[in-house]
C-alpha cells in the first residue's frame, strides 16, 4: 500500500481484500475472494456488505450488516426462476445505525491499511454480529422485512415466503392476494406460481 499516486480501481481491490481477510481472521466464512457471512442456525447467515465510494484522493467504505436466510432466498428467487446468490441480503441496515460514533472507514495513500481493516473486522464480530443474531430468527426478522413492503425491492416476495416458511400459509396466501391486486405488474411473476404451490397445484 506504499504506492504512490491517486487512489484507482487496483487500490480499492487490495484494501478491500485487506478487509476480507481481516473478517476472516475474526472468525467469518471466506466463501469467495471477495464475500465473507457468519453461518447461524436454521440457515441464518450474518451478511457483510462492503459498499464503497472511489475518488481520486480516497477510498470510502460504508459497511453494512444484516442477514441473509437460505431458505427465504432460495425460495422466492426459485419461483421468479432466478439464480440464487449467498451474497445478497435478507434484510441489512448501515453500520452507521447500530454504532454511530464508530469512525468512518476512508482509505488514502497513507492509511494504515491493515489496522483499518482491523478496525473494521472487530466491529462487525462485535455489533454486527450481535445485530444479526438479533433478527437471527423469523420472529424478529418478519416485521422489519413488512416495514419495507412499500419499497418493493423484493421485499414482499420475501414477506411472503418467511410467511409461508413459518407455516402461516394462510397469512401468506391473503398477504400475496392482496399485494398482487394492487402491483400486478409487480408481483406477478413471484405471486402467480407461490400462490399455485399454495393451493396445491
Amino acid at each position: 500500500m506504499s504506492a504512490t499516486g491517486h487512489c484507482d480501481a487496483a487500490f480499492r481491490k487490495a484494501v478491500l481484500l485487506k478487509c476480507y481477510e481481516a473478517l476472516e481472521v475474526e472468525g467469518f466464512t471466506r466463501y469467495r475472494m471477495q464475500d465473507v457471512d457468519w453461518p447461524m442456525e436454521h440457515g441464518f447467515h450474518c451478511w457483510v456488505g462492503l459498499n464503497t465510494g472511489l475518488e481520486r484522493e480516497y477510498l470510502d467504505i460504508n459497511p453494512f450488516v444484516g442477514v441473509h436466510v437460505v431458505p427465504i432466498m432460495k425460495l422466492y428467487t426459485s419461483l421468479e426462476g432466478r439464480k440464487y446468490s449467498r451474497s445478497t441480503s435478507t434484510y441489512a441496515v448501515h453500520m452507521g445505525e447500530l454504532a454511530p460514533k464508530e469512525q468512518a472507514f476512508r482509505f488514502t495513500r497513507e492509511t494504515d491499511v491493515a489496522a483499518q481493516a482491523a478496525r473494521l473486522a472487530r466491529l462487525y464480530s462485535d455489533a454486527g454480529l450481535s445485530y444479526a443474531l438479533s433478527i437471527g430468527t423469523s420472529g424478529p426478522l418478519l416485521p422489519l422485512l413488512q416495514e419495507r413492503v412499500p419499497m418493493l425491492g423484493a421485499y414482499p416476495e420475501r414477506v411472503a415466503s418467511c410467511l409461508y416458511l413459518m407455516g402461516r400459509k394462510e397469512e401468506a396466501r391473503l398477504f400475496a392476494e392482496e399485494f398482487l391486486q394492487d402491483h400486478r405488474d409487480y408481483f406477478e411473476g413471484f405471486a402467480v406460481p407461490f400462490l399455485r404451490i399454495l393451493n396445491g397445484q
